[in-house]
C-alpha cells in the first residue's frame, strides 16, 4: 500500500495564449482543470498503475471539495483533513517562451489541523507501508513537519519516499527518509549554488556527484530529476546518467510527480534499480506528452517502455 501526503494541494488551471503581454490583457484559450498538487498528482499515477494508494493532506472550501469529488471519480482512495481555509487554486500559461506559472501560496494551517494531520497518517502508518510525503507547506506548517512525520513513520516501521523542496528538505534529510527525488533547482538551492553551470555536462557530472553524497548519508535510492537533460539515479552500489526520452511535449506540469510515483511503483512492487530506472524515464516522459497535469495513459507507458 502507498500514502501520499499532500500539505498544499491545488486546483491546477492550464492554458495557452497567442502572445504573453506583460503588463496587458493575455487572452487564455484550451483552458484545461485538473486536481494537483505534487502529491495528488502522484496518487493519479499510481492509479495508471494499478498500484493501491490512498491520498491524504488538507482540503478546504469550494476548491477542496472539488479535488475530492475529481478524486473520487478516478476511484481513487482520501482521507483528508478538512480545514477552514480554502484550498489554492494555480494557473500554468503556455506560451512561445514556455510554461508560466502563477501559484497561490494556499490557506494558514491552524495548529490542530495539523494534529490532525498527524493523527491520520499515524492511524494508516502499517508497518511496511510507503508513505510518499510531497510538495511544499501551507502557512502554518513548521519547516521541521516533514522530519516529525518521518521520524513518526519510521518509528512505525514504515518506508519514507520525501520528494520536497527548501527548509522541508533540508530538514527532512536529518530524518533519514528512504528515497528523494530533488529537481536540479532543488539540488542547487539544497546545496546553495545560485550560479549557472559552464555546460551540461558539467551540471550532469555534478548532480551524479551529489547523488552519491546524498545517498551515502542514508537514504537507500536517491533520484535527481534534470528535465528535458534526462536524470540521475544513486542506490548506493552505481550514480548513473540517464538520458531522456525524445517525445514531443504538450505539457511539463506533474513530469516530476510522474517519475516520483513510478519509482514508488517500483519499490513497492520490489523491482531491481534498473526496471525502476525504465519505468521513472518512461513514465516522466509520458507525462510530459499529457495535457494539463494528466498522468500518462496506459498505453503511453507501455509504448515508452519498450523503447530502448
Amino acid at each position: 500500500m502507498i500514502i501520499t501526503v499532500t500539505m498544499n494541494p491545488a486546483i491546477d488551471k492550464t492554458a495557452d495564449v497567442d502572445e504573453l503581454i506583460i503588463g496587458g490583457v493575455n487572452r487564455l484559450k484550451d483552458i484545461r482543470i485538473d486536481a494537483g498538487g505534487k502529491g495528488i498528482n502522484v496518487s493519479k499515477t499510481l492509479r495508471v498503475l494499478n498500484k493501491p494508494n490512498m491520498a491524504c493532506g488538507f482540503i478546504g472550501g469550494n476548491m477542496g471539495s472539488r479535488i475530492q469529488t475529481t478524486l473520487q471519480k478516478q476511484m481513487i482512495m482520501a482521507d483528508f483533513v478538512l480545514i477552514e481555509g480554502e484550498t489554492r487554486s494555480n494557473l500554468k500559461v503556455r506560451s512561445i517562451f514556455g510554461m508560466t506559472a502563477f501559484d497561490e501560496p494556499g490557506p494558514v494551517i491552524k495548529p490542530e489541523e495539523l494534529k490532525q494531520l498527524f493523527d491520520k497518517v499515524k492511524a494508516h502508518a502499517k508497518p511496511g507501508t510507503l508513505f510518499v510525503l510531497s510538495g511544499s507547506a501551507p502557512a502554518g506548517v513548521p519547516d521541521d513537519t516533514y522530519k516529525k512525520m518521518t521520524e513518526l513513520l519510521h518509528q512505525c516501521g514504515c518506508k519514507v519516499f520525501l520528494d520536497t523542496s527548501g527548509a522541508l528538505l533540508r530538514l527532512g534529510l536529518e530524518a533519514s527518509p528512504d528515497y528523494i527525488k530533488p529537481n536540479l533547482t532543488e539540488l542547487m538551492s539544497l546545496y546553495g549554488i545560485k550560479n549557472k553551470f559552464e555546460s551540461r555536462e558539467a551540471m550532469i557530472a555534478w548532480a551524479v556527484e551529489k547523488a552519491s553524497e546524498l545517498q551515502s548519508k542514508g537514504p537507500k535510492l536517491v533520484a535527481i530529476s534534470l528535465g528535458a537533460d534526462g536524470a540521475v539515479f544513486c542506490d548506493g552500489f552505481e550514480s548513473i546518467h540517464v538520458p531522456a526520452k525524445q517525445v514531443e511535449v504538450e505539457s511539463p506540469v506533474g513530469a516530476g510527480d510522474a517519475m516520483t510515483a513510478a519509482i514508488a511503483y517500483c519499490i513497492d512492487s520490489n523491482m531491481m534499480f534498473r526496471d525502476i530506472i525504465r519505468y521513472a524515464m518512461a513514465v516522466s516522459a509520458g507525462a510530459c506528452m499529457m495535457e494539463g497535469s494528466q498522468p500518462p495513459t496506459k498505453e503511453i507507458i507501455v509504448k515508452l517502455l519498450r523503447q530502448e
